[in-house]
Order: structure tokens, then C-alpha cells, then sequence
């Protein structure tokens, strides 16, 4: 299953803000791009441009491999598998702690 809203950070939410106003997304209004991202991918509602939002995905996915996942500290305790297997699908991990970076996982090259 795909982790879209694990993705997203307020830089990244700016940025898609930005995108849509520019018309990268054609059909879409940041409510349903939002909507859309929170449940996972799941399309809100029929009639919208799905080549927009499988674009708005890739978009995504590609923006949060380089700036990092964030998880807390104690979703880390919680849900280690599921963070080391992000960091082997090759995205960096940022760990906060009471909302302060604390560390960033990085996969090894090679």
C-alpha cells in the first residue's frame, strides 16, 4: 500500500500549492490534491483528471525522496520494518523528536 501523506511536509504542501496555481496538475484544486495524498491515494470522487493525479504522485514521490519521511521517535519504536523498508526503496528517513529533527536515515549507495 502506498504511504503518500507519510510524504508530505509544509515545504512540500507549499510546493504543491505552488504547482497547482501553475497548472501542473491540470483539474486539480489543492483540497482534493490534499484529500487524495491523506487517504493514500484513494481518487476523492469520479470525474477528476486521473492522469493529474497519478502525475501529482510521481510529483510526490519524487519531492519526498529528496527531502526525507519523517517519522517520530516513536513511530520509530513502533514501526521500525516499515521505516527500514523505506530507507532500502531508497528515501531518507527524518526522525523527530517533539517536533525537532533528531536524525536523517540515509540508504548507502552501491
Amino acid at each position: 500500500m502506498k504511504n503518500l501523506s507519510k510524504c508530505l511536509t509544509p515545504k512540500l504542501m507549499e510546493a504543491l500549492g505552488e504547482k497547482i496555481r501553475a497548472g501542473a496538475f491540470p483539474g486539480l484544486r489543492f483540497e482534493s490534491a490534499m484529500q487524495f495524498i491523506l487517504t493514500n491515494g484513494i481518487l476523492p470522487e469520479d470525474g477528476l483528471p486521473v492522469q493529474s493525479f497519478l502525475k501529482l504522485e510521481d510529483w510526490l514521490i519524487s519531492e519526498s525522496k529528496k527531502s526525507g519521511i519523517r517519522y517520530s521517535a516513536t513511530e520509530l519504536k513502533n514501526k521500525t520494518g516499515e521505516i527500514l523498508e523505506q530507507v532500502l526503496k531508497g528515501n531518507v528517513v527524518e526522525l523527530h523528536k517533539h517536533g525537532r529533527l533528531i536524525a536523517r536515515i540515509t540508504p548507502v549507495e552501491g
